[in-house]
């Protein structure tokens, strides 16, 4: 094991924290199929409009962005089990895919994984494109790297423009794709889609750590109330950052806030629940959603996480989420870029909090400061006017002129 990794908490040990009491009743609570291969237990939820029976569990392609950001040797491992791991999904009752063209080479490797196997999954895919041309270019492209004569779903990936309407209309009519949606963080944006009947399905980030008591929907329309009009419009909601995003709260010595510190510290009892999987049941509780979109880096989290729909989220699940939240809530960004339109001097507030907690977190100490030396200076920790006016619109109502003087401090 490197330094670095020594260094790095992992998912693994940060499923096998959590408290004496919940520990004992959980593992009473859960079948010893929980982390074993279920024999054909996956379930399927008809995706909107689109009348598609897509599995509960899907397989989200954002990984090849974020270990690319994070250096080329985790880059590299994540190309080469990706395959491995698509196929275990396939295996296990998994049918749904989803990707962007600016994931990297992830829609070239699907493509060689789904080989002689297309038939068994629905392939969705992005574009950051806007003009319609440009759109248009990227799904030609798409289409080569898939080696496929169709994508199933295509996306606006962070939005959707006129110019995405009319390319993907297009298309639709040209026989290249099936069906049309968008994705992006903010409720509201996919609400004046959905209302103008312009998609058929969303991908939404929703979590645990939506619900109220963990923070403050400022949107004029809520996650809840989107998916609920999704439903009345017969749009399919899938879900992304299921699992917030696989934010772990700072375990170790490094943590700024001192109620998580003090926390940590009653945390004495190790064991081996899966989180995860509560994060994935508490999503599927919610008849709305179509399918949760998970990250997977290996082929035992595919087991892992499709063993979930097995399960039944109980009380016991819940206070397990309840203690990770408790940690986590005064800690973790949302990525909802709600105090990047706030922020009068333009700092890049997410991204900062994103690279800190690669720093702090996951122990990714060299990655994170080459990230946040490549932005420019102006939009860097030390441009912040100390306004507050990024806090006064957080949901989470982080303290976030602190946490940028600790990032900047971590980071420069």
């Amino acid at each position: 094991m490197s330094a670095e990794e020594s260094k790095s908490v992992t998912r693994r040990q940060f499923l096998e924290t959590t408290t004496a009491a919940t520990l004992g009743a959980l593992a009473e609570s859960q079948p010893a199929s929980a982390a074993s291969e279920p024999a054909s237990g996956m379930k399927y939820r008809r995706l909107g409009r689109t009348n598609l029976k897509i599995s509960e569990i899907g397989l989200g392609c954002a990984s090849g962005l974020r270990s690319h950001q994070l250096g080329p040797e985790l880059f590299n491992k994540y190309r080469e089990e990706l395959p491995a791991i698509t196929n275990k999904l396939l295996d296990l009752g998994g049918n749904f895919v989803a990707t962007s063209a600016s994931y990297h080479d992830t829609e070239e490797i699907l493509g060689r994984a789904l080989k002689g196997r297309r038939k068994e999954a629905f392939i969705f895919t992005a574009t950051g494109k806007r003009d319609a041309a440009a759109v248009i270019a990227d799904c030609e492209r798409s289409l080569k790297r898939f080696q496929t004569d169709v994508i199933d779903g295509y996306f606006g990936h962070g939005g959707f423009s006129d110019g995405f309407r009319e390319a993907a209309q297009k298309l639709k009519k040209q026989g290249k794709i099936r069906f049309i949606g968008m994705s992006c963080h903010i409720p509201d944006q996919h609400r004046i889609r959905v209302e103008a009947g312009d998609v058929d399905f969303i991908f939404q980030p929703y979590n645990y750590m939506n619900l109220a008591k963990w923070t403050e929907e400022t949107d004029e329309v809520s996650t809840e109330d989107l998916f609920k009009l999704c439903k009345q419009k017969d749009v399919g909601v899938m879900v992304i950052k299921p699992m917030t995003g696989h934010f772990v709260p700072n375990w170790a010595k490094k943590t700024d806030d001192p109620k998580v510190a003090a926390m940590i510290k009653k945390l004495k009892v190790f064991g081996k629940q899966n989180l995860y999987q509560a994060f994935l049941m508490w999503v599927l509780k919610n008849p709305n959603v179509s399918c949760a979109i998970v990250g997977m880096g290996t082929t035992q989290d595919v087991v892992e996480n499709c063993a979930a729909v097995e399960q039944k989220f109980t009380l016991l699940h819940e206070r397990l989420l309840e203690q990770y939240a408790s940690l986590a809530t005064k800690d973790y960004c949302r990525m909802c870029e709600t105090c990047v339109s706030a922020c009068p001097a333009g700092v890049r507030i997410p991204d900062i909090l994103r690279f800190r907690m690669y720093h702090q977190n996951y122990g990714h100490e060299r990655d994170a400061r080459e990230l946040y030396a490549a932005l420019p200076s102006h939009q860097q920790a030390t441009a912040c006017q100390e306004c507050h006016q990024c806090e006064q619109v957080c949901p989470a109502r982080l303290a976030i002129a602190r946490k940028l003087k600790i990032a900047h401090e971590l980071l420069a």
